[in-house]
């Protein structure tokens, strides 16, 4: 009898078990991107990969943020000005934080501080102008603001608020004398007329800032805590 493979499984041999393929291996993430093209490289990396890079993008602006932020407080203030309805040309603010500062002669760790805004008052008021006059009294509250470049609405708006000096008794007998004929009055918030500000219209300073109020006004803010360069403004502005 020959014996053969059935014969055995007829006689009670088990047949023998065929051997089991496994899973077939997976290709690793860098074979898998060696074989796209670069536009599927470009499709499989953002379809399995965005939120990690947004993670990624997001965690390298958070630490961006903080160390420019520690970094900032290791900077003075000499004065902080904000200029209000400039328009028109965009506003030269290198007059102030570059030139101004070269005039005060400031050390590299002294800063001249600007910036522009808009706001509307009033009836015309929006969400941007609320936002920018609640950043404004934040300044003020925290005596970080030093000076206000604005339009007459922009002064008559902070002075019913008492928000600057009266600067016919505020300004030292030198410096009155050279904006005694510029004095701008407004009424404060005991309905007072007072000395609010100044008229630096036909000025170098406003024609090289490219200041667009109509006449551009100038206040210094009634808290401030660095009138030397308050004062230095003035005397830049209209004795350089």
């Amino acid at each position: 009898m020959k014996i053969t493979v059935e014969s055995m499984q007829q006689q009670g041999h088990p047949k023998e078990p065929e051997p089991q393929k496994g899973p077939a291996p997976q290709r690793g993430e860098l074979e898998k991107l060696k074989s796209m093209s670069w536009k599927g490289r470009a499709w499989y990396i953002w379809a399995y990969y965005k939120v990690h890079m947004f993670l990624a993008i997001m965690a390298i602006l958070l630490i961006h943020v903080a160390i420019t932020s520690l970094y900032r407080r290791t900077f003075d203030t000499a004065m902080h000005c904000i200029i209000i309805n400039s328009r028109g040309s965009e506003v030269d603010l290198s007059l102030l934080d570059e030139d101004f500062a070269q005039y005060l002669n400031l050390g590299k760790k002294q800063l001249v501080t600007a910036e522009t805004s808009y706001i509307a008052y009033g009836d015309d008021a929006n969400e941007l102008s609320y936002a920018t006059m609640a950043k404004i009294s934040a300044l003020v509250f925290s005596k970080d603001l030093d000076v206000i470049i604005g339009d007459a609405a922009t002064i008559d708006h902070f002075a019913s608020l008492n928000g600057y000096i009266d600067l016919e008794t505020g300004l030292s007998p030198e410096l009155l004398p050279l904006v005694q004929g510029r004095l701008f009055y407004a009424p404060g918030e005991d309905m007072v007329q007072r000395a609010y500000a100044i008229d630096i219209s036909n000025t170098d300073f406003a024609a090289k800032a490219h200041l667009g109020q109509t006449p551009p006004l100038l206040g210094i803010i009634s808290n401030s805590q660095r009138r030397e360069y308050t004062d230095a403004l003035i005397r830049y502005i209209f004795a350089p």
